[in-house]
């Protein structure tokens, strides 16, 4: 008797086990003890550029959302830096301060469990009007990118990291989400990790509608080894995790499906 393939437990187990391994009874509520404030990943004394003034979207939501498709065809030419400063600086930017007795509430536009915001965004880039070819890491906090690491990186070996997805090592910068384990999981467990990709996904996806709007090309990336990519961003992999990624740069290509260049299509 052939098994039932939408039984998740027989299917995938090993994604079974982590389901029910952080799901909620009354019986497995942590209590959830909030921990001190941690700060943001940074690097004293590396290189620095300071975002520039960025452009703003000017489609309605509506507009953007009919217009967004994933781009893998990507033209050989740079991005401009202002584009690239509204993309990131509209995903993960530190905001307006709100206070209310003793509270302060730091303004950010994504929402994030607890007000925690575990996440980190890293850089690879390729080509960037204005950045040196390498690794960025944008610190919310001081609206900037530092270089952690100098590149160019091989385009063949990009590809390899990105397990074979050739659009990749053809855009102009790839956007890494990762989270910082410590900052959510220690006031919520090991539900927290499911929290940890919630929040990559509110991000993530605020990248693509502001990408989009701006003119660029874009597609989400979760293939990648996951042990390499930490490496190359210079992050702990057990302590802060790579998460999502997405691919940005110029569209190649006129036409909604022209631009997916969906693999196998002529």
């Amino acid at each position: 008797m052939t098994s039932d393939p939408g039984v998740f437990r027989d299917h995938q187990p090993l994604a079974w086990t982590f389901h029910r391994g952080t799901a909620r009874w009354v019986f497995t509520d942590t209590g959830g003890v909030s921990p001190p404030v941690q700060p943001g990943r940074e690097s004293a004394g590396t290189p620095w550029t300071a975002l520039p003034e960025a452009p703003r979207v000017t489609d309605s939501l509506s507009e953007v959302l009919g217009a967004r498709v994933s781009c893998r065809s990507f033209r050989d030419e740079p991005v401009d830096l202002p584009r690239l400063a509204a993309v990131v600086r509209g995903c993960y930017a530190v905001g307006e301060r709100l206070a209310l007795d003793d509270l302060e509430v730091v303004e950010r536009p994504n929402p994030s469990a607890g007000g925690l915001y575990p996440l980190e965004l890293s850089l690879i880039v390729r080509d960037v009007e204005g950045l040196t070819p390498g690794v960025h890491h944008y610190v919310p906090a001081a609206d900037g990118l530092e270089l952690l690491r100098a590149g160019p990186f091989p385009r063949d070996w990009v590809e390899y990291l990105f397990m074979g997805q050739p659009w990749v090592a053809q855009a102009a910068v790839v956007v890494v989400v990762s989270a910082v384990t410590g900052r959510s999981l220690v006031k919520y467990g090991d539900r927290g990790y499911r929290y940890l990709l919630l929040e990559a996904g509110h991000v993530t996806q605020t990248l693509l509608l502001l990408a989009t709007g701006l003119g660029l090309g874009a597609v989400t990336i979760g293939g990648f080894y996951d042990d390499e990519l930490a490496g190359l961003l210079r992050i702990d992999p057990e302590r802060e995790v790579p998460l999502y990624a997405t691919a940005l740069g110029v569209p190649g290509e006129e036409g909604r499906m022209a631009r997916r260049a969906l693999p196998g299509s002529p």
